[in-house]
């Protein structure tokens, strides 16, 4: 509270003009000398001048939003300066102008709990007459100062619940999206391995059990765990994808664990590996079977403690997270290979799901093609595409070594390079047109069928037999491609070098310097 004993004839001086911009200050009072005393100094100080001599005068220019600070006099006839400002603190008309500073002007120094009420309603400061001319410039320059600062601390507050706000719409339509993209409805398929797998999920998705699954690249298996995500109680969570064959084993270590500032040489500040980032979340290993043993071993302790430590770090880490693991090996063979530790196997394999080949449903072949090319068409296509039945029959007699992964492939071709609305076997890869003008028949050597010995076999062995000829020819196609180059090898089949000279030993393949054999 301001109080000054100068009376209202304030002798003559300079008052100095304000450092801010210019601003429209409205004074409340049916008294005429004090509306000569302030437009005075407010306009030697550089502001403009508005005057109201009652409250529905002064409560409609406020209204009007040109008001930047407002003078109102605490005993004014009819209605009082209190429920003036009592009606422009609590009355919905006044929401958009309820930023703009009050000054009550009183000439009673009692009142004490009306004012504290005020105060405690909003209003910047009341000032006791009489006062002087200066004091008055100064309060209000004080009070701009102080609602700027205000001001500021509100917009930045209204800022961050905005950004609040958009964040919260875009994790909103990002996990409607994500339910779209990766729920149940969007892996196609009616075989009848497939309908079984969809009930599976459907119940695993609500429970926290470990899920390892099996298929061969190309088959889902990414798909799969991110629709179990997408449907579980943890799908506000984060899902964390980790490619076991993408990083070598020491860069792998401290990207799942993290680590601390100078926890080796060039760890200038601590990071969260990715165990930590899965909080709340799914942690998904994808190719487990391709983790070194050592690390296999340290995973262990994580998913049955539930807690580490970041390299160079103390501290322990606590984490709550489902895990899904993949693998295009069969798992239990790869137990006995030693490729995968039996007790991490166990531990991973609470619930397993094997993913069928796409030459063993074949009768989805229509279905996912039809999904393909609505998907891939749909945006410089004015017609929806369709197979011709030479095109579908082509696609079905080929085996899809590739599986679903490369059947999508051959579709966002097509669909690319289509000047029409159907697509005929010519459309169709070149290789894919020689797998369909070359079928099996009787009458053909073993060598060119690949597969005529096979028949007298049961379906499993068949099919083993079969797959090993492809990778063993495929190998050797790829190495002799390379000139025999290892790395060049492994990024073209997309697994890690270790596979391939698995791969070389398991079917003997010996490296000449022109070519593989």
């Amino acid at each position: 509270m301001i109080q000054s004993s100068q009376t209202a004839a304030e002798p003559s001086f300079a008052v100095a003009k304000t450092n801010g911009a210019k601003r429209t200050i409205l004074l409340i009072d049916d008294d005429h000398n004090i509306h000569e005393l302030c437009r005075r100094y407010v306009t030697k100080a550089g502001h403009d001048f508005i005057s109201a001599y009652d409250g529905v005068e002064g409560l409609e220019l406020i209204r009007r939003g040109k008001v930047d600070l407002v003078l109102l006099d605490f005993m004014l006839p009819g209605r009082d300066g209190y429920s003036i400002y009592k009606e422009l603190a609590s009355n919905a008309a006044f929401t958009h102008v309820r930023h703009v500073p009050v000054i009550m002007l009183t000439a009673y120094p009692g009142a004490e709990e009306r004012k504290r009420e005020l105060m405690e309603l909003g209003l910047s400061m009341h000032i006791e007459k009489p006062f002087g001319g200066p004091e008055l410039i100064k309060v209000i320059e004080n009070v701009f100062v102080s609602h700027g600062v205000r001001e500021r601390e509100r917009q930045r507050a209204l800022t961050k619940e905005q950004e609040a706000a958009r964040v919260s719409a875009e994790n909103r339509a990002l996990r409607t999206q994500i339910v779209e993209t990766y729920g149940f409805e969007s892996i196609i398929g009616n075989n009848q391995r497939m309908r079984e797998i969809f009930d599976r999920i459907r119940k695993v998705a609500k429970t926290d059990a470990n899920i390892l699954i099996y298929g061969e690249s190309g088959t889902g298996k990414e798909l799969i765990a991110r629709s179990i995500h997408a449907h579980s109680h943890r799908a506000k969570g984060p899902f964390i994808a980790v490619d076991c064959v993408a990083l070598p084993g020491n860069l792998l270590e401290s990207e799942l664990y993290g680590y601390e500032k100078g926890a080796f040489t060039g760890a200038v500040a601590a990071k969260r590996g990715l165990l930590e980032l899965a909080h709340s979340g799914t942690f998904f290993l994808d190719e487990i079977t391709e983790l070194n043993l050592d690390l296999q071993a340290k995973l262990l302790r994580v998913l049955q403690e539930r807690q580490f430590r970041r390299l160079g770090g103390k501290d322990l880490i606590e984490v709550d997270m489902r895990v899904i693991s993949a693998t295009n090996r069969e798992p239990f063979e790869a137990v006995k290979e030693r490729a995968l530790r039996h007790d991490l196997y166990y531990r991973l394999n609470v619930i397993p799901i094997t993913l069928p080949p796409l030459r063993e449903r074949k009768d989805d072949i229509a279905l996912l093609c039809r999904g393909f090319l609505q998907k891939f068409s749909s945006g410089h296509q004015p017609q929806a595409l369709e197979l011709s039945p030479e095109a579908l029959t082509c696609l079905m007699g080929y085996s899809w070594p590739g599986n679903v992964r490369e059947l999508q492939n051959v579709m966002e071709r097509v669909a690319s390079l289509a000047t029409g609305p159907r697509i005929e076997t010519s459309d169709l890869p070149e290789y894919l047109r020689d797998s369909y003008h070359t079928p099996l028949r009787a009458g053909h050597s073993e060598e060119q069928n690949g597969v005529a010995s096979a028949a007298e076999l049961p379906l499993r062995e068949a099919r083993q037999q079969w797959m090993e000829k492809f990778e063993r020819n495929y190998l050797i196609e790829l190495m002799n491609r390379c000139n025999g180059n290892i790395s060049r090898v492994a990024r073209k089949a997309g697994v890690h070098r270790m596979t391939i000279y698995r791969m070389l030993k398991h079917y003997d393949i010996t490296i000449s310097p022109r070519r593989a054999q």
